[in-house]
């Protein structure tokens, strides 16, 4: 009997033990360069025909990140993102205003992580965006007078994604990713309103595990 107890707090203390067996758990940092890409919601921001638009909707950004990847299947992180600048143009004969849209944000996510081998895996991205943006307002019409008008909004979005990562060695890793901001600013049919976009981010980063 005193076996057959023994035997049995072996087994469970080994099936307790399995998954800390295969933790990782370390802490890294990342930093990266990436292309940021926005598209404008038309009901916020055409003219309908009433100026000839030209529209930047892509510009460079860059990422920071730091993490917790917990085990082999697990990490968790809170990243930095600045989309870049963009830029929204009505021209009216000699007049043009010009709408500058700038998105940048604080992520913080839950990373589902597939090891396809000892130093490669690719990992998908869940979690939340607080987003901040901001709307340049320059030589605004009717009165086309060379003005400034500065908006800034917050907002909160959904954020995802999906990537892969390669450590060359236990100190230096390369990772590649897309990441789906959501719908950022809020309605153009107000004063204080930026106007609505939805933005996406692809980026090149180096890690540093620590």
């Amino acid at each position: 009997m005193k076996c057959a107890v023994s035997r049995c707090v072996l087994a469970s203390v080994l099936l307790l033990a399995a998954p800390l067996a295969e933790a990782v758990d370390y802490w890294y940092s990342g930093l990266g360069l990436g292309y940021g890409k926005i598209e404008f919601y038309p009901a916020d921001f055409s003219s309908n025909g009433a100026a000839t638009e030209t529209i930047r909707d892509a510009d460079l950004g860059f990422t920071g990140a730091l993490g917790l990847q917990i085990n082999k299947n697990w990490a968790v992180e809170v990243n930095f993102i600045q989309l870049g600048k963009f830029s929204y143009k009505y021209s009216q004969g000699a007049n043009e205003q010009e709408d500058v849209y700038e998105v940048s944000g604080w992520g913080g996510s839950l990373l589902p992580t597939i090891p396809l081998t000892r130093n490669l895996s690719l990992f998908g991205r869940l979690g939340v965006l607080a987003a901040q943006t901001r709307t340049t307002i320059r030589n605004p019409a009717p009165a086309f007078n060379g003005s400034i008008t500065a908006i800034q909004v917050s907002t909160t979005s959904f954020l995802s994604g999906f990537g892969a990562q390669y450590f060359l060695n236990r100190d230096f890793g390369i990772r590649v990713e897309y990441q789906n901001l959501g719908k950022v600013g809020t309605s153009g049919a107000c004063g204080t309103c930026t106007g609505r976009a939805n933005a996406q981010f692809l980026s090149a980063s180096a890690l540093f595990p620590f």
